[in-house]
């Protein structure tokens, strides 16, 4: 099958590309899209037969970029951070999806069933259908042990995390300050990817309260309550792209 991969995030297309490569999966990348406008060309263009398809992206959802077909000649599988009701109706409804983080066995699966129902497409009536019981995930709650506690936190409470010498600090939207004894990666994969970016080794940084860009001083970011960020060189591009998808 030929493939293209369609979600916002680079590090979601990699992880799928590279899943297909370490399962030996017979299946031919033929190109990614980040948002519903590019994606639409390269379906034009390319005429895929399955497609890797993000539920949230910037300028839309995957169900508007479907909306611009009047018939659907090539298979899907939804890659979603949606929440496990939502998955449920998928699954009872034996549409393909991929939830967030994937993970490989689902992955293998879902192009099992796809590879089994080679000459079925899937019913697009009913995926609109279930489009309509989806939510958004609420803010994940992540759990903070420090020398005076233990902190349950909303990760949607959090302005930006930043390394100090093996230990992380958490800087809250009202202003508290969070000392945990454990480096930064630890903390990286408990983020959701849509939400959180990564411009430095030393810092990662909630997208809602990025202020703006800065290009001199080798480039930086503000954020929105006063503080700044040091953007890396090799992170530069990644960054810029994905704040220019959120305009």
């Amino acid at each position: 099958m030929r493939a293209l991969i369609i979600d916002d995030e680079p590090k979601a297309r990699q992880n799928i590309a590279n899943l297909i490569s370490l399962l030996n999966i017979d299946i031919q990348i033929i190109g990614e899209a980040y948002n519903v406008s590019s994606a639409y060309e390269q379906i034009r263009n390319k005429k895929p037969d399955l497609i890797f398809l993000d539920i949230q992206m910037p300028d839309g959802s995957g169900f508007d970029l479907l909306k611009k077909f009047s018939m659907i000649d090539f298979k899907i599988i939804f890659i979603t951070a949606y929440d496990q009701y939502a998955i449920k109706a998928f699954r009872h409804n034996a549409v393909d999806y991929l939830l967030k983080p994937i993970n490989p066995e689902d992955f293998r699966d879902a192009i099992n069933k796809l590879q089994q129902n080679s000459d079925k497409l899937q019913d697009m009536n009913k995926i609109m259908e279930l489009i309509q019981q989806l939510k958004p995930v609420a803010g994940q709650k992540i759990l903070l042990k420090t020398s005076e506690g233990v902190h349950l936190i909303n990760t949607d409470e959090i302005i930006r995390c930043e390394s100090d010498k093996g230990y992380t600090v958490f800087y809250l939207n009202d202003n508290r300050k969070i000392l945990v004894s454990n480096v930064l990666k630890h903390y990286e994969e408990s983020f959701s990817e849509n939400k959180f970016l990564r411009p430095h080794q030393s810092h990662i940084v909630n997208i809602e309260y990025i202020a703006s860009y800065i290009r001199s001083d080798g480039g930086y970011l503000v954020m929105k309550d006063g503080s700044t960020v040091p953007v890396s060189k090799r992170k530069r591009e990644e960054i810029l792209q994905k704040l220019e998808s959120l305009g």
